[in-house]
């Protein structure tokens, strides 16, 4: 595969098809601030950023950039969930009460189906993609 030689850049505009790089500390990504989700219970509900860099024409596939410092609450999700630990670990305890550590590296795949804990001590970068019915 030839290398990529493409300047960093800002993402392409939600819907846009073809090649697109996303360079995740670009400073042209649009990050929005949130903090109280429902069913969060960090101390002191530190604020959170989430970039969306992708939305599907047909709105049901979106993909973006999320990050914290700390989170603890339940787990969440928008439709069927892939998030990708870039940095950081999480560990989600499923209705049967079974731990899923996910750290640097791994995939961690949930539905909006599927009830839980989210539990993250520290830090974190993850990229989230969401698919809806």
């Amino acid at each position: 595969m030839p290398e990529d030689k493409s300047a960093p850049t800002a993402p392409s505009a939600p819907g846009k098809s073809g090649v697109q790089v996303i360079k995740i500390d670009s400073p042209d990504i649009v990050w929005e601030d949130y903090g109280d989700l429902p069913g969060d219970r960090t101390p002191g509900n530190p604020m959170g950023r989430h970039a969306q860099v992708y939305t599907s024409p047909d709105g049901k596939v979106t993909v973006g950039l999320w990050t914290r410092d700390a989170d603890f609450g339940d787990l969440l999700g928008g439709g069927q969930s892939f998030d990708f630990v870039i940095d950081g670990d999480v560990t989600v305890t499923d209705a049967d009460g079974v731990a899923h550590n996910a750290t640097s590296g791994d995939l961690l795949i949930y539905s909006n189906k599927d009830s839980g804990t989210w539990e993250q001590p520290g830090p974190i970068k993850k990229i989230f993609i969401h698919v809806r019915d």
